[in-house]
């Protein structure tokens, strides 16, 4: 019912979409590539970053900075340019239901009452549990990327027929199948941390709950308190993952060596998957443990 649910979602959204876009006309197409072949000569002559340029994460040359910063833009609506833009939006929702998959199948033997019969059948605990994370994450991966590949097929075709593919990069694709396994990896690793979750509570609610709980009230409102810890949470780690994007610390700066202060980086791109994986591994081992050691009745 959730993928269902999900394609569905999806169709209706895009359908939207596509009502509130148009296809540009050729004077707006000519005077859009007009105005980004001026703005990108500005742009590799220092008059956006100014001399001795510092660029920004993620990219790794001013050409690369000036094509994003220059962009073509047509105000139709749908661009095909922002694809990776789209999965990368989407993300929260997508990792989401992969959570929801992963405290659904983590808890359901719990609530219906059947692991007694499964603990018969198959002793040894901690080959069941490992085995159930196998399953969630095949189980989590292949709906995400099922959906996502729905989501940018439809929104290709919306394009196609309400909205233009002006400014598309050449790698734009490769961009978004790459996002899409980044989401994903980032969807199976809280999926994990729901199942470890779902079997320390023994049932679906308590995986649900605490996640929930530890979304609104820790990262939601300490982290907003003290933006200084944002280095050791899940959630961000996720999101930094995802977006490619690291998190910086606004009080603090240091010195290039060029007279540029840069802000400090409070949690990058490899840190942040430290931080995942330490999260899904210790939840894991507690999980193990209290599955092995606890009476089940």
């Amino acid at each position: 019912m959730m993928l269902v649910g999900g394609v569905l979602l999806i169709v209706v959204a895009m359908v939207i979409a596509g009502a509130n876009s148009h296809k540009p006309t050729a004077a707006q197409i000519a005077s859009a590539d007009a105005a980004f072949q001026k703005q990108f000569a500005e742009c590799m002559q220092g008059q956006v970053l100014g001399p001795g340029p510092q660029l920004p994460p993620g990219y790794t040359s001013l050409a690369q900075f000036c094509a994003d910063e220059a962009a073509p833009n047509v105000d139709t609506g749908l661009q095909f340019r922002d694809a990776a833009l789209l999965l990368q939006h989407t993300s929260t929702f997508v990792v989401l239901l992969g959570v929801a998959l992963a405290a659904s199948l983590g808890g359901a033997d719990w609530s219906a009452g059947t692991m007694t019969t499964l603990l018969t059948w198959e002793p040894r605990r901690i080959r069941v549990l490992l085995m159930r994370a196998v399953v969630v994450a095949l189980v989590v991966v292949s709906v995400t990327l099922f959906l996502q590949g729905v989501l940018l097929g439809s929104f290709r075709l919306a394009v196609a027929l309400r909205g233009t593919s002006l400014g598309a990069p050449p790698g734009l694709i490769g961009d978004a199948l790459q996002t899409g396994l980044r989401v994903s990896a980032v969807a199976v690793g809280f999926g994990l941390v729901a199942l470890a979750i779902a079997t320390i509570g023994r049932s679906t609610v308590a995986a649900l709950g605490v996640l929930f709980g530890y979304l609104v009230l820790f990262e939601g409102v300490i982290a907003g308190l003290r933006p200084s810890i944002q280095d050791r949470l899940l959630v961000r780690a996720g999101g930094v993952i995802v977006s490619q994007q690291p998190i910086f610390d606004q009080n603090g700066s240091f010195s290039s060596g060029l007279s540029n202060q840069l802000p400090r980086v409070l949690l990058g791109l490899t840190e942040a998957s430290v931080v995942a994986a330490v999260y899904v591994v210790v939840l894991m081992v507690l999980a193990l443990f209290a599955f092995r050691t606890r009476d089940v009745n």
